[in-house]
């Protein structure tokens, strides 16, 4: 009999699960990101900082620069897309700007909800294309691809994740696709 486990674990399905983990985001924050954006070097410019956790929270919520789940409406990655000559573009123009791969990375961590490995992981919010809630609303076996299950209500589908409300605290997180069993990748479509 498969065992149940609390938001912990799924915060760990979620966390382990990510093809980026935030290590390396950190690493590209301080190499291109924290001259001009970090507390400890005494320069919050535009008002952003990435390099405590506390500043981070601020950055990594829906309404703000790092919006987790959707890469389209974080704002710090756009800025990172921006052409050299663009005003707008971070680091700006003579700076050491982010690499093709740096980007990918820090959109896929985005995409994957954006998760630090501090606190609890970051509320993702449904987006208006996320799939509505099942009639019944009723909490579901959720099983990881390790064999581990879960007990939660499936709230809908954000990109390539699964929003799943957890039985045990009414918490929300958004769990990798990727990260579940097949049969509850396939419970997760047909829900949809």
């Amino acid at each position: 009999m498969k065992s149940i486990v609390s938001a912990a674990f799924i915060f760990a399905i979620a966390h382990s699960a990510s093809a980026v983990e935030y290590a390396q985001i950190k690493s590209i924050f301080s190499q291109k990101c924290y001259a001009c954006h970090a507390v400890s070097k005494g320069k919050t410019k535009g008002d952003l900082a990435l390099d405590t956790p506390e500043k981070l929270a601020e950055v990594i919520k829906p309404n703000g620069q790092i919006v987790p789940g959707d890469p389209a409406k974080s704002s710090l990655l756009t800025s990172c897309k921006l052409p050299d000559d663009d005003d707008d573009s971070m680091p700006p123009k003579g700076k050491n700007r982010l690499t093709p791969a740096e980007i990918t990375a820090l959109e896929t961590w985005i995409k994957e909800g954006a998760f630090t490995g501090s606190g609890p992981a970051p509320m993702v919010a449904p987006t208006a294309t996320a799939a509505p809630l099942p009639a019944a609303g009723s909490v579901q076996s959720w099983t990881s691809n390790d064999g581990k299950a879960i007990q939660a209500t499936f709230m809908g589908l954000q990109g390539d994740g699964v929003l799943l409300k957890m039985a045990a605290n009414n918490e929300v997180f958004l769990v990798p696709l990727a990260r579940l069993s097949p049969e509850s990748q396939a419970q997760a479509k047909a829900a949809k």
